[in-house]
């Protein structure tokens, strides 16, 4: 199944240029620090990179980490290979960073 195949059922008749069915097309002013993981081998790859860079273009502090031979979400995969639980860990201290700890 190709791109627009599956944006087609994502969006549904609604244009997927809208700014609230894609990100890329809205404003990113003002959004908080940023951190993006993405698989190098998964489908929303090249469209992490180009969030990235308007968000960066806007001035938000955007942090890209493109895993290496990786999939889509591989992060939530931890603890079961290095990469996803380096990257967990990663996330939980940016978290801590920007919200403190939670409990």
């Amino acid at each position: 199944m190709d791109g627009t195949a599956l944006a087609k059922h994502y969006a549904g008749d609604k244009d997927p240029g809208l700014q609230y069915i894609s990100p890329l097309y809205g404003d990113l002013h003002g959004l908080p620090p940023l951190l993006i993981y993405a698989g190098e081998d998964e489908t929303l790859c090249d469209d992490s990179i180009r969030f990235a860079e308007k968000a960066r273009e806007t001035g938000v502090d955007v942090t890209l980490r493109i895993g290496e031979g990786m999939f889509h979400c591989y992060p939530a995969m931890a603890p079961f290979f290095p990469e996803a639980t380096q990257a967990m860990d990663e996330i939980c201290s940016f978290i801590n960073k920007y919200l403190g700890d939670l409990d």
